[in-house]
């Protein structure tokens, strides 16, 4: 006789079914941790990595402060979020609780919102996506809308006169010359043209080969140089190894690779020299790659090349970039404008 020890007793067959209380569950902490790492495993790049801790501690810290009853990453909801876009919009200040920074109580860009907005945004993605949490908070957030303000474009004259004021007889101001041309020339981003070195530059080619790791789309590119501007480069080059034992292009006086915000403050000191009012014209690195675009399109250039020059990964961004030339839109209107061909006669003075 056969006694099977399983007959009348409960089976539990075929799939799990994950119960609906642990979603959603895990603590904040917890979670952060799991995006990070995900984060890090597909190579995202280290400073959007920084960014991200960042903008998560700036998010905790208002959590703790304003919901400290929120402790996992399942309560928190498209209300909390909206909430804290409200507060980031309207009632934190710049460099608020950063000990190294002058306060001075301005509040937060919408850029800077947006930021910190698409990064909780990223997160919450990977937690729904995950199953970490039954829906995503955020999916149903948009930015805060915001003005988009004209850009004021460097001048020839304003870019001579600031290019002028550099020192060619010292070291420094020789490299910044050769930097400042370099970064209005080829339209490069600062932190590219800092990271360039001797090994990039193809002097048959007369271009620049910037590997993809330098790119923000990881992919190489090829960015051309005026032959005058690469001759300065290549002098600076040699200059360099008569110094220092480097393999980059732009060093510091001691022979380090240069800072971006070590070129930033001797900027704003040849800015000051040339007299220009930065109240109306901003100057930073990035306005010489704006000058660059801007000109380049206006010299006859055509879209689409610019747009592999410059590495933008989509051709609106680089329509953004530019600001048409108010004396050239005048004179195309005139040349292009029907009523202009016409040749209509000025009318008669009315009498009183």
């Amino acid at each position: 006789m056969n006694n099977d020890p399983r007959k009348g007793k409960q089976a539990v067959i075929g799939k799990r079914t994950t119960r609906a209380k642990d979603i959603g569950s895990t603590t904040l902490d917890i979670g952060f941790d799991l995006f990070y790492s995900a984060k890090r495993t597909e190579g995202v790049r280290k400073r959007t990595l920084a960014d991200y801790k960042n903008y998560w501690r700036y998010f905790r810290e208002w959590l703790t402060r304003v919901h400290p009853e929120i402790e996992l990453i399942g309560e928190i909801t498209v209300v909390t979020l909206r909430e804290y876009i409200e507060y980031m919009s309207h009632e934190h200040k710049r460099y608020e609780g950063v000990e190294c920074r002058k306060k001075d109580g301005k509040k937060l860009s919408p850029a800077t919102v947006a930021s910190r907005l698409r990064a909780l945004q990223t997160m919450c993605k990977f937690w729904g996506t995950e199953g970490l949490t039954q829906t995503n908070a955020a999916e149903k957030i948009k930015a805060p809308r915001k003005d988009v303000a004209e850009k004021n474009i460097i001048s020839d004259e304003q870019l001579s006169a600031i290019i002028a004021a550099a020192d060619t007889t010292t070291f420094a101001g020789y490299r910044d010359y050769v930097l400042m041309l370099l970064l209005a020339d080829s339209g490069l981003r600062i932190n590219e043209a800092l990271q360039l070195e001797d090994s990039f530059i193809d002097i048959k080619a007369r271009c620049i080969r910037l590997p993809g790791p330098l790119n923000k789309n990881r992919k190489p590119r090829i960015v051309p140089v005026t032959a005058s501007v690469l001759r300065e480069v290549i002098l600076l080059m040699e200059e360099t190894r008569d110094y220092f034992n480097t393999q980059y292009v732009f060093v510091s006086n001691y022979g380090d690779r240069l800072k971006a915000d070590q070129f930033r403050k001797r900027l704003r000191q040849y800015v000051s020299e040339a007299g220009i009012d930065t109240s109306k014209t901003q100057v930073s690195p990035h306005r010489f790659r704006d000058y660059f675009i801007t000109n380049y399109l206006l010299n006859g250039g055509d879209l689409f090349t610019l747009q592999r020059i410059v590495a933008h990964a989509d051709i609106k961004t680089t329509q953004g970039y530019v600001k048409v030339n108010e004396e050239a839109m005048r004179d195309s209107h005139t040349q292009y404008s029907q009523i202009s061909r016409l040749g209509v006669p000025r009318a008669r003075k009315r009498g009183r």
